[in-house]
């Protein structure tokens, strides 16, 4: 199968204005810790490497791969969010029908409008609302019921090494990004070093839900949806040198997004951001 089926992020349809309007301006290159940080937080020991198969679902799916962080970083609770609902609301929000993709803004927007809906709601093995392999739009009351209790609160730019470093190691939630795709592939070990853009596309949305240390360098840890098969075991690794490359890419965006709605009251994420201080 070609890169080109699984493309589902298209930068010309998507309003760059209207992403980074929606986000806070936040620096997270200026922020640091003020206590040990662990050499990866082990968030793929936890998250199931799903298939979007011949849909062009992936900016749903980097959008519930990076709620799915801050879901669990403000609860303890992790669990798995539906990529196809994701999809289908960021829709809503470009106002696109047919299986022909959406934008970053739309999905992030989707996911502050109309919330996530959770999978395997019972949290017992079974899934009530499992990702769709075909294009379908209905979805019951209860599962749009269910999507709204888990609603993002807000976004973020997170421009470069560092930005993108601090926003995930400072408790905020994960990144859902998209660009040039199939120009570069991870090696034996899953890493990325040599980022190569691809101008005409394919294009495609993934998420940074991680990073991990390696041999003593950090790399930053993409999830993708092309299931277990890709890259190690559906994850990549990337450098500074890939990220900062990939950054220079007229196509690519990144948008840190977090504070999913618990409600009043002092959420563990919340805590996490109060150790973290500017740097003068």
């Amino acid at each position: 199968m070609s890169d080109a089926e699984f493309t589902g992020y298209d930068p010309a349809f998507e309003n760059r204005e209207r992403l980074y309007t929606a986000c806070i301006d936040y620096d997270f290159s200026k922020f640091c810790c003020s206590g040990e940080i662990p050499e990866t937080r082990g968030i793929m020991d936890l998250m199931t490497r799903e298939d979007q198969f011949r849909m062009k679902s992936c900016a749903g799916f980097g959008v519930t791969h990076a709620a799915q962080v801050a879901w669990w970083l403000a609860t303890g609770d992790f669990r798995e969010f539906n990529g196809h609902w994701s999809y289908i609301c960021g829709q809503r929000i470009d106002g696109r029908r047919s299986d022909s993709g959406n934008s970053i803004g739309g999905a992030v927007e989707g996911a502050k409008t109309f919330g996530l809906l959770v999978q395997d709601v019972q949290n017992d093995g079974s899934l009530e609302h499992p990702y769709r392999d075909n294009y379908r739009l209905k979805y019951s009351a209860e599962a749009t019921a269910i999507a709204a209790t888990r609603k993002v609160r807000y976004s973020a730019r997170v421009p470069g090494w560092d930005g993108k470093l601090k926003f995930l190691q400072s408790g905020q939630g994960g990144i859902v990004t998209g660009g040039s795709w199939g120009n570069w592939r991870p090696d034996a070990q899953g890493i990325c070093r040599k980022f190569r853009a691809s101008p005409r596309g394919p294009f495609h949305a993934r998420a940074y839900v991680d990073w991990i240390t390696i041999a003593g360098e950090v790399f930053l840890v993409e999830a993708n949806s092309h299931g277990k098969g890709w890259g190690k075991n559906g994850f990549s690794f990337h450098s500074r040198e890939f990220i900062e490359a990939q950054d220079q890419d007229r196509a690519f965006v990144a948008v840190g997004i977090s504070d999913i709605s618990l409600g009043p009251g002092d959420t563990p994420t919340q805590r996490a951001r109060h150790r973290f201080v500017r740097l003068v």
